[in-house]
């Protein structure tokens, strides 16, 4: 009881805080609620509630859950672009680690796209997501249980189903299908993009490398595949033709995709169970079952997926999924070579749905 009482609370508990994030304040209001009390208040008007620390300072903090924070970012987002160039935006810049050429840079820039492109640049240069000492502990001992060999280049696909595609993604799920000729919307061959169509986006043999004789060179690839649907995913593999063996096929006569998988898919599909809104119907057992032991494993297991997405050479996804438009914002990096292009994203191509990335929050 003593060790848990001098854990970080909320979030905290998964993420480093940053400094400069919190000029070395403590979490405010900390002590005046607990989970349940903030759980009340996320529900509430988006307001200011004040507090006294255990230091005797006073605190204002705005209490926001996803949903709600999502819409308020919404309705406020045109307003946070519109300072450019100022010397506030140059100073939020520097606060965030940017070098004065940098701050200059940013605040000069007017385009809202390339405004937050140029943000999110500048945290993953200050590492904003830092993880707390014993969840860096454990991913790193799940990680070792992967059969990925990570020390070497890898690529990477999400495959996100499971309640994203009953309304968010159903549209773009009939238009796929429509391109491949199906217009009987009630009746489609899969209530899913499949799985071959991610691998479409490695080139055809008309792009691949020919040696001095004219012969296809094959190149290796190891495919990191995360989802929330691996048991079809591995019947959609299997059924794939040109097996070179189980995992491996050779794919557009030249790429030999050799797929991989995290080892704990059979039980850790979703951080709240089986979708957003928890476990479904007919799934009352497990959700009797499950405790903050299994949700803290599925946390584990989904922070590893986060970073051997992030860190992938190629990375394919779409942007219908929280996840994919989380990892297209942790590949965003400073373009040293500029000044045409600000930021660069490391290869990241989008198997279906819109292509074009919103603002984070979005």
């Amino acid at each position: 009881e003593d060790l848990r009482e001098l854990f970080p609370l909320g979030f905290s508990r998964l993420v480093k805080q940053p400094a400069w994030l919190s000029h070395g304040c403590e979490v405010p209001c900390a002590q005046k609620y607990n989970y349940e009390g903030w759980f009340r208040l996320i529900h509430g008007p988006l307001d200011e509630i004040t507090c006294t620390n255990p230091d005797g300072t006073i605190a204002n903090v705005v209490v926001t859950g996803g949903s709600s924070l999502r819409s308020s970012f919404r309705e406020n987002e045109a307003a946070m672009t519109k300072d450019h160039p100022s010397p506030q935006t140059e100073k939020w810049a520097l606060n965030l680690g940017a070098t004065p050429g940098e701050a200059l840079t940013f605040s000069a820039i007017r385009s809202p796209p390339e405004i937050w492109d140029f943000a999110l640049g500048l945290m993953n240069k200050a590492g904003f997501l830092q993880f707390q000492p014993w969840i860096a502990r454990d991913v790193e001992l799940l990680l070792k249980s992967f059969s990925l060999p990570l020390k070497q280049e890898y690529d990477a696909i999400h495959v996100r189903r499971g309640d994203k595609l009953v309304e968010e993604a159903r549209g773009d799920v009939i238009l796929y299908w429509r391109s491949q000729g199906h217009t009987d919307y009630q009746n489609l061959p899969t209530d899913y993009v499949p799985f071959a169509h991610y691998l479409s986006k490695w080139d055809g043999p008309e792009k691949c490398v020919r040696d001095d004789a004219g012969e296809l060179q094959i190149m290796e690839h190891n495919v990191y595949v995360a989802t929330d649907d691996p048991v079809v995913v591995h019947e959609e593999i299997a059924a794939l033709p040109n097996h070179i063996n189980e995992t491996t096929i050779l794919w557009n006569d030249c790429h030999q995709l050799s797929f991989f998988f995290n080892p704990t898919d059979a039980s850790a599909f979703h951080l709240n169970g089986d979708g957003e809104e928890g476990f479904a119907g007919g799934h009352e057992a497990q959700a009797e079952a499950d405790s903050c032991f299994d949700r803290y494993d599925r946390n584990i297991a989904s922070i590893a997926d986060m970073m051997i997405l992030s860190k992938a050479r190629i990375f394919i996804g779409e942007y219908n999924s929280n996840w994919g438009r989380l990892i297209r914002t942790m590949r965003v990096r400073l373009n040293k070579e500029g000044p045409d292009h600000l930021t660069m994203t490391l290869d990241t191509r989008i198997a279906w749905g819109r292509t074009r990335p919103l603002p984070p929050g979005y």
